[in-house]
Protein backbone atom coordinates (compact mmCIF):
# COMPACT_ATOMS: atom_id res chain seq x y z
CA UNK A 1 0.00 0.00 0.00
CA UNK A 2 3.11 2.17 0.53
CA UNK A 3 2.99 2.42 -3.01
CA UNK A 4 -0.27 3.42 -3.45
CA UNK A 5 -0.11 6.23 -1.65
CA UNK A 6 3.25 7.38 -2.96
CA UNK A 7 0.86 7.12 -6.78
CA UNK A 8 -2.03 9.06 -5.66
CA UNK A 9 0.15 12.09 -4.45
CA UNK A 10 3.07 12.49 -6.95
CA UNK A 11 1.78 10.95 -10.14
CA UNK A 12 -1.99 11.42 -10.34
CA UNK A 13 -1.54 15.87 -11.03
CA UNK A 14 0.80 14.09 -14.25
CA UNK A 15 -2.00 11.47 -14.87
CA UNK A 16 -4.70 13.05 -15.10
CA UNK A 17 -2.94 15.37 -17.88
CA UNK A 18 -1.31 12.31 -19.94
CA UNK A 19 -5.00 10.31 -19.54
CA UNK A 20 -5.87 12.84 -21.98
CA UNK A 21 -3.45 11.56 -24.24
CA UNK A 22 -4.60 11.58 -28.17
CA UNK A 23 -3.64 9.32 -30.97
CA UNK A 24 -4.74 10.08 -34.33
CA UNK A 25 -6.31 7.81 -36.78
CA UNK A 26 -7.90 9.43 -39.07
CA UNK A 27 -8.62 12.53 -37.52
CA UNK A 28 -10.07 10.84 -34.47
CA UNK A 29 -8.48 11.54 -30.97
CA UNK A 30 -8.40 8.55 -27.68
CA UNK A 31 -9.34 10.15 -24.32
CA UNK A 32 -8.51 7.65 -21.45
CA UNK A 33 -9.16 8.20 -17.66
CA UNK A 34 -7.08 5.94 -15.32
CA UNK A 35 -8.83 5.09 -11.49
CA UNK A 36 -6.46 6.32 -9.07
CA UNK A 37 -6.31 2.79 -7.32
CA UNK A 38 -6.24 -0.28 -8.28
CA UNK A 39 -7.95 -3.78 -7.41
CA UNK A 40 -5.77 -6.36 -6.41
CA UNK A 41 -6.05 -9.53 -8.36
CA UNK A 42 -3.89 -11.74 -6.35
CA UNK A 43 -1.59 -11.08 -3.74
CA UNK A 44 2.00 -12.95 -3.57
CA UNK A 45 1.74 -12.16 0.42
CA UNK A 46 -1.90 -13.88 0.62
CA UNK A 47 -2.32 -16.21 -2.01
CA UNK A 48 0.93 -18.35 -3.34
CA UNK A 49 0.89 -21.52 -3.49
CA UNK A 50 4.88 -21.65 -2.83
CA UNK A 51 7.55 -18.85 -3.62
CA UNK A 52 7.20 -19.40 -6.97
CA UNK A 53 3.87 -18.62 -7.75
CA UNK A 54 4.16 -15.05 -9.41
CA UNK A 55 2.27 -13.61 -12.72
CA UNK A 56 5.45 -13.53 -14.65
CA UNK A 57 3.13 -12.44 -17.98
CA UNK A 58 0.57 -10.80 -19.27
CA UNK A 59 -2.89 -11.57 -17.97
CA UNK A 60 -5.20 -13.51 -20.87
CA UNK A 61 -8.88 -14.42 -19.68
CA UNK A 62 -10.80 -17.17 -20.93
CA UNK A 63 -14.19 -17.89 -20.79
CA UNK A 64 -15.59 -21.86 -20.28
CA UNK A 65 -18.88 -22.63 -22.13
CA UNK A 66 -20.70 -22.79 -18.22
CA UNK A 67 -19.94 -19.07 -18.30
CA UNK A 68 -16.83 -19.42 -15.31
CA UNK A 69 -13.97 -17.93 -16.12
CA UNK A 70 -10.02 -18.75 -16.06
CA UNK A 71 -7.14 -16.37 -15.78
CA UNK A 72 -3.35 -17.06 -16.76
CA UNK A 73 -0.60 -14.68 -16.28
CA UNK A 74 1.62 -17.10 -17.01
CA UNK A 75 4.44 -18.27 -15.31
CA UNK A 76 6.95 -21.54 -16.65
CA UNK A 77 4.96 -23.36 -13.78
CA UNK A 78 1.88 -22.40 -15.20
CA UNK A 79 -1.04 -22.21 -12.78
CA UNK A 80 -4.21 -20.57 -13.05
CA UNK A 81 -6.68 -18.34 -11.21
CA UNK A 82 -10.07 -18.98 -12.12
CA UNK A 83 -13.76 -18.04 -10.58
CA UNK A 84 -17.81 -17.44 -11.42
CA UNK A 85 -16.98 -14.43 -12.66
CA UNK A 86 -13.69 -12.03 -12.72
CA UNK A 87 -14.77 -10.57 -9.28
CA UNK A 88 -14.24 -14.14 -7.33
CA UNK A 89 -11.06 -14.88 -9.06
CA UNK A 90 -8.50 -17.54 -6.89
CA UNK A 91 -5.62 -19.33 -7.73
CA UNK A 92 -5.89 -23.47 -8.25
CA UNK A 93 -2.45 -24.44 -7.27
CA UNK A 94 -3.11 -28.14 -8.47
CA UNK A 95 -3.16 -27.09 -12.12
CA UNK A 96 0.50 -26.90 -12.94
CA UNK A 97 1.68 -27.54 -16.77
CA UNK A 98 5.70 -27.07 -17.56
CA UNK A 99 8.39 -28.40 -19.91
CA UNK A 100 10.29 -31.04 -19.93
CA UNK A 101 13.71 -28.55 -19.44
CA UNK A 102 15.32 -30.22 -22.27
CA UNK A 103 19.05 -29.98 -23.26
CA UNK A 104 18.87 -30.67 -26.54
CA UNK A 105 17.46 -27.10 -28.30
CA UNK A 106 15.88 -28.77 -31.53
CA UNK A 107 13.19 -30.50 -28.87
CA UNK A 108 11.64 -26.79 -28.02
CA UNK A 109 10.93 -28.30 -25.26
CA UNK A 110 13.04 -26.30 -22.25
CA UNK A 111 10.77 -23.71 -20.33
CA UNK A 112 7.66 -22.19 -21.84
CA UNK A 113 5.33 -19.44 -20.75
CA UNK A 114 2.07 -19.73 -22.12
CA UNK A 115 0.40 -16.48 -22.99
CA UNK A 116 -2.15 -16.76 -26.16
CA UNK A 117 -5.62 -18.88 -25.70
CA UNK A 118 -7.19 -19.86 -29.07
CA UNK A 119 -11.13 -21.66 -28.03
CA UNK A 120 -11.11 -25.09 -30.08
CA UNK A 121 -14.17 -27.86 -30.16
CA UNK A 122 -15.82 -29.27 -27.82
CA UNK A 123 -13.79 -27.52 -24.96
CA UNK A 124 -10.12 -28.00 -26.08
CA UNK A 125 -7.79 -24.76 -25.77
CA UNK A 126 -4.96 -24.45 -27.69
CA UNK A 127 -2.57 -22.41 -26.21
CA UNK A 128 0.58 -20.46 -27.80
CA UNK A 129 3.55 -19.85 -25.87
CA UNK A 130 6.80 -18.21 -25.63
CA UNK A 131 9.78 -21.10 -25.06
CA UNK A 132 12.87 -20.44 -23.82
CA UNK A 133 15.99 -22.30 -24.11
CA UNK A 134 18.84 -21.11 -22.09
CA UNK A 135 22.04 -22.38 -22.50
CA UNK A 136 23.37 -21.51 -19.53
CA UNK A 137 21.08 -23.70 -17.25
CA UNK A 138 22.49 -26.32 -18.83
CA UNK A 139 25.75 -27.93 -17.32
CA UNK A 140 28.82 -27.37 -19.81
CA UNK A 141 26.98 -26.10 -22.28
CA UNK A 142 27.55 -22.51 -22.43
CA UNK A 143 30.60 -20.64 -21.06
CA UNK A 144 29.33 -18.61 -17.76
CA UNK A 145 30.52 -15.64 -16.61
CA UNK A 146 30.99 -11.69 -17.73
CA UNK A 147 31.42 -10.49 -21.39
CA UNK A 148 30.09 -14.46 -22.07
CA UNK A 149 27.22 -14.92 -24.52
CA UNK A 150 23.76 -15.16 -22.87
CA UNK A 151 23.42 -18.63 -25.13
CA UNK A 152 19.69 -17.29 -25.14
CA UNK A 153 17.35 -19.36 -27.70
CA UNK A 154 14.11 -18.50 -28.32
CA UNK A 155 10.68 -19.76 -30.15
CA UNK A 156 6.91 -20.10 -30.02
CA UNK A 157 5.22 -23.04 -29.57
CA UNK A 158 1.71 -25.01 -29.36
CA UNK A 159 0.32 -26.92 -26.84
CA UNK A 160 -3.42 -27.86 -26.10
CA UNK A 161 -5.61 -27.99 -22.87
CA UNK A 162 -8.87 -29.18 -21.62
CA UNK A 163 -10.64 -25.77 -20.77
CA UNK A 164 -11.66 -27.79 -17.43
CA UNK A 165 -7.86 -28.07 -16.27
CA UNK A 166 -5.96 -26.20 -18.56
CA UNK A 167 -3.24 -28.44 -17.95
CA UNK A 168 -0.80 -27.56 -21.23
CA UNK A 169 1.00 -30.64 -23.00
CA UNK A 170 3.16 -29.92 -26.02
CA UNK A 171 1.90 -30.90 -29.33
CA UNK A 172 3.46 -33.70 -30.72
CA UNK A 173 7.08 -32.27 -32.42
CA UNK A 174 5.96 -32.20 -36.07
CA UNK A 175 3.37 -29.76 -35.10
CA UNK A 176 4.75 -28.12 -32.13
CA UNK A 177 7.19 -25.21 -33.58
CA UNK A 178 4.79 -21.84 -34.47
CA UNK A 179 8.04 -19.70 -35.30
CA UNK A 180 11.75 -20.37 -34.83
CA UNK A 181 15.23 -18.59 -35.09
CA UNK A 182 17.00 -17.67 -38.57
CA UNK A 183 19.63 -19.89 -37.61
CA UNK A 184 20.19 -23.65 -35.16
CA UNK A 185 21.64 -23.05 -31.20
CA UNK A 186 25.10 -22.10 -30.83
CA UNK A 187 27.06 -21.68 -27.78
CA UNK A 188 28.20 -18.15 -28.79
CA UNK A 189 24.28 -16.83 -29.49
CA UNK A 190 23.63 -14.15 -27.36
CA UNK A 191 19.72 -13.81 -27.77
CA UNK A 192 18.08 -15.48 -31.33
CA UNK A 193 14.24 -16.23 -32.38
CA UNK A 194 10.83 -15.32 -31.49
CA UNK A 195 9.55 -14.62 -28.26
CA UNK A 196 6.53 -13.41 -25.50
CA UNK A 197 3.63 -12.94 -28.09
CA UNK A 198 0.55 -10.97 -27.49
CA UNK A 199 -3.35 -12.93 -27.33
CA UNK A 200 -4.49 -14.14 -30.48
CA UNK A 201 -7.69 -12.08 -32.09
CA UNK A 202 -10.06 -13.03 -34.58
CA UNK A 203 -10.72 -10.75 -37.66
CA UNK A 204 -12.89 -12.01 -40.64
CA UNK A 205 -11.33 -15.75 -41.90
CA UNK A 206 -8.35 -14.78 -40.28
CA UNK A 207 -6.72 -15.27 -36.53
CA UNK A 208 -3.47 -12.97 -35.60
CA UNK A 209 -1.41 -12.42 -33.20
CA UNK A 210 2.09 -10.03 -32.44
CA UNK A 211 5.27 -11.50 -31.23
CA UNK A 212 8.53 -9.91 -30.36
CA UNK A 213 11.73 -10.72 -32.40
CA UNK A 214 15.45 -10.27 -31.25
CA UNK A 215 16.80 -11.04 -35.01
CA UNK A 216 14.23 -11.19 -37.37
CA UNK A 217 12.89 -8.07 -37.92
CA UNK A 218 13.62 -5.38 -40.83
CA UNK A 219 15.22 -2.94 -40.26
CA UNK A 220 16.90 -3.48 -37.15
CA UNK A 221 16.58 -6.88 -35.99
CA UNK A 222 14.84 -6.56 -33.21
CA UNK A 223 11.11 -5.67 -32.83
CA UNK A 224 7.27 -7.09 -33.56
CA UNK A 225 6.30 -8.71 -35.84
CA UNK A 226 2.43 -9.59 -37.44
CA UNK A 227 0.95 -13.47 -37.65
CA UNK A 228 -1.48 -14.67 -39.43
CA UNK A 229 -3.66 -18.20 -39.65
CA UNK A 230 -6.47 -18.65 -41.24
CA UNK A 231 -9.18 -20.31 -38.78
CA UNK A 232 -9.29 -23.82 -40.32
CA UNK A 233 -5.82 -24.38 -39.67
CA UNK A 234 -4.52 -22.50 -36.05
CA UNK A 235 -1.49 -24.27 -35.88
CA UNK A 236 0.15 -25.20 -38.89
CA UNK A 237 -1.28 -22.12 -40.61
CA UNK A 238 0.31 -19.43 -38.78
CA UNK A 239 2.64 -17.11 -41.60
CA UNK A 240 4.73 -13.69 -40.53
CA UNK A 241 4.14 -10.71 -42.31
CA UNK A 242 7.09 -9.57 -44.32
CA UNK A 243 7.64 -6.99 -47.21
CA UNK A 244 3.50 -6.91 -46.77
CA UNK A 245 3.15 -10.63 -47.80
CA UNK A 246 2.74 -13.45 -45.19
CA UNK A 247 5.38 -16.29 -45.37
CA UNK A 248 5.98 -19.12 -43.28
CA UNK A 249 7.98 -18.24 -40.48
CA UNK A 250 11.71 -19.57 -39.38
CA UNK A 251 12.30 -22.82 -38.63
CA UNK A 252 15.80 -24.08 -37.98
CA UNK A 253 15.20 -27.91 -36.99
CA UNK A 254 12.31 -28.90 -39.29
CA UNK A 255 11.22 -32.65 -39.22
CA UNK A 256 10.70 -35.41 -41.93
CA UNK A 257 14.22 -34.24 -43.81
CA UNK A 258 12.64 -30.88 -44.69
CA UNK A 259 14.76 -28.12 -45.09
CA UNK A 260 15.31 -25.39 -42.31
CA UNK A 261 13.34 -22.21 -43.26
CA UNK A 262 14.44 -18.80 -42.83
CA UNK A 263 12.17 -15.69 -43.17
CA UNK A 264 12.66 -11.97 -42.15
CA UNK A 265 9.47 -9.68 -40.90
CA UNK A 266 7.61 -6.61 -41.19
CA UNK A 267 8.44 -4.40 -37.70
CA UNK A 268 5.87 -2.83 -36.97
CA UNK A 269 5.33 0.81 -35.73
CA UNK A 270 8.35 2.29 -37.57
CA UNK A 271 10.24 2.17 -34.96
CA UNK A 272 8.12 4.11 -32.90
CA UNK A 273 6.82 0.85 -31.00
CA UNK A 274 9.60 0.28 -29.10
CA UNK A 275 8.83 -2.30 -26.40
CA UNK A 276 7.30 -5.63 -26.64
CA UNK A 277 3.57 -5.63 -27.62
CA UNK A 278 2.31 -7.16 -24.53
CA UNK A 279 -1.88 -6.83 -25.62
CA UNK A 280 -3.86 -6.28 -28.74
CA UNK A 281 -7.71 -5.77 -28.32
CA UNK A 282 -10.33 -3.87 -30.63
CA UNK A 283 -11.57 -0.97 -29.47
CA UNK A 284 -15.45 -1.60 -31.03
CA UNK A 285 -16.79 2.03 -30.35
CA UNK A 286 -13.77 3.26 -32.64
CA UNK A 287 -13.51 0.19 -35.32
CA UNK A 288 -9.90 0.41 -34.39
CA UNK A 289 -7.03 -2.12 -33.34
CA UNK A 290 -5.02 -0.63 -29.91
CA UNK A 291 -1.57 -2.41 -28.35
CA UNK A 292 0.30 -1.72 -25.27
CA UNK A 293 3.66 -2.22 -23.97
CA UNK A 294 5.88 -1.17 -21.26
CA UNK A 295 8.96 0.86 -21.91
CA UNK A 296 10.88 4.16 -21.23
CA UNK A 297 10.81 6.93 -24.31
CA UNK A 298 13.07 9.85 -23.04
CA UNK A 299 13.53 8.58 -19.54
CA UNK A 300 10.14 8.94 -18.91
CA UNK A 301 8.53 4.85 -17.77
CA UNK A 302 5.33 4.00 -18.35
CA UNK A 303 2.77 1.85 -20.68
CA UNK A 304 2.12 2.90 -23.66
CA UNK A 305 -0.34 2.36 -26.74
CA UNK A 306 -0.82 2.90 -30.53
CA UNK A 307 -3.54 2.22 -33.13
CA UNK A 308 -4.22 0.75 -36.02
CA UNK A 309 -7.46 0.80 -38.62
CA UNK A 310 -6.02 -3.04 -40.51
CA UNK A 311 -2.90 -4.42 -37.47
CA UNK A 312 -0.25 -3.04 -40.26
CA UNK A 313 -0.58 0.79 -40.25
CA UNK A 314 0.22 2.34 -36.57
CA UNK A 315 -0.33 5.61 -34.88
CA UNK A 316 2.81 7.16 -33.15
CA UNK A 317 3.26 6.24 -29.78
CA UNK A 318 1.20 7.56 -26.55
CA UNK A 319 1.42 7.51 -23.05
CA UNK A 320 -1.31 5.83 -21.31
CA UNK A 321 0.01 6.30 -18.19
CA UNK A 322 2.99 6.77 -16.20
CA UNK A 323 3.67 3.09 -14.41
CA UNK A 324 7.48 2.58 -14.24
CA UNK A 325 8.67 -0.35 -15.32
CA UNK A 326 11.40 -2.66 -13.31
CA UNK A 327 14.16 -2.04 -15.39
CA UNK A 328 16.85 0.67 -16.50
CA UNK A 329 16.81 1.73 -12.71
CA UNK A 330 17.84 0.73 -9.12
CA UNK A 331 15.78 2.74 -6.96
CA UNK A 332 13.36 0.99 -4.63
CA UNK A 333 10.05 1.13 -5.19
CA UNK A 334 6.92 -0.42 -6.52
CA UNK A 335 6.87 -0.63 -10.11
CA UNK A 336 4.78 -2.35 -13.26
CA UNK A 337 5.25 -4.72 -16.28
CA UNK A 338 2.99 -6.84 -18.41
CA UNK A 339 0.26 -4.49 -19.34
CA UNK A 340 -2.71 -6.57 -20.96
CA UNK A 341 -6.56 -4.87 -21.34
CA UNK A 342 -9.52 -6.58 -20.64
CA UNK A 343 -13.23 -5.51 -20.78
CA UNK A 344 -14.77 -8.35 -18.45
CA UNK A 345 -18.37 -7.58 -20.39
CA UNK A 346 -17.07 -8.80 -23.55
CA UNK A 347 -18.65 -11.20 -25.85
CA UNK A 348 -15.73 -12.85 -27.21
CA UNK A 349 -14.62 -15.85 -24.96
CA UNK A 350 -11.10 -14.74 -25.36
CA UNK A 351 -11.94 -10.74 -24.74
CA UNK A 352 -10.83 -9.14 -27.31
CA UNK A 353 -13.16 -6.55 -27.97
CA UNK A 354 -13.40 -3.57 -25.74
CA UNK A 355 -16.28 -0.85 -24.90
CA UNK A 356 -15.93 2.29 -23.13
CA UNK A 357 -14.40 1.04 -20.22
CA UNK A 358 -12.20 -1.86 -19.19
CA UNK A 359 -9.53 -3.01 -17.18
CA UNK A 360 -5.61 -2.63 -17.35
CA UNK A 361 -3.97 -5.45 -15.75
CA UNK A 362 -0.22 -5.85 -14.65
CA UNK A 363 1.92 -7.37 -12.22
CA UNK A 364 3.00 -5.18 -9.64
CA UNK A 365 6.82 -5.68 -8.80
CA UNK A 366 6.71 -5.35 -4.56
CA UNK A 367 10.60 -3.81 -4.65
CA UNK A 368 9.90 -1.10 -1.63
CA UNK A 369 12.42 -2.77 1.01
CA UNK A 370 14.49 -4.55 -1.35
CA UNK A 371 15.10 -5.65 -5.02
CA UNK A 372 14.91 -7.86 -6.77
CA UNK A 373 12.39 -10.11 -4.65
CA UNK A 374 9.79 -13.05 -5.92
CA UNK A 375 7.24 -10.82 -3.88
CA UNK A 376 4.99 -9.77 -6.85
CA UNK A 377 0.65 -8.90 -7.14
CA UNK A 378 -1.54 -9.29 -10.11
CA UNK A 379 -3.15 -5.47 -10.00
CA UNK A 380 -6.04 -3.90 -12.60
CA UNK A 381 -6.90 -0.70 -12.48
CA UNK A 382 -10.23 0.24 -14.43
CA UNK A 383 -9.90 2.60 -17.21
CA UNK A 384 -12.74 4.65 -19.19
CA UNK A 385 -12.14 5.84 -23.04
CA UNK A 386 -14.10 9.28 -23.35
Amino acid sequence: MMRTRHWNALAWPVLLLVMMSRAAIAGEPLHFRISPEPEVVYSYERQRCDWRTIPDSPARAYRRRDGSVVLIAAHFRNRVLEGSSFADLRPDCSVVSQGGESADPSTFDDRFWVQSLIPLDDGRVLGLASQEFSGLRHEGLCAKGTGKPECWYLSLVALEANERDFSFTLLPRNRRLIAGSNTRFDTGTKAAGFLTLSNTVFDGEHAYFVAWTEDAATPGGRGNCLFRAPRSDLVAGWRVMSEGRFVPPPNPYPVDGQSPVQAICDRLGNGDITGKIRSLIRLESRNLWMVVWSTRVDDIGGIYYATSPDLRTWSAASLLAPFDPPWGTTEKKAYYDYPSIIDHDSPSPVFQTVGRTFYLYMTRFNWQAKRPTMNRDLVRFKVSLD
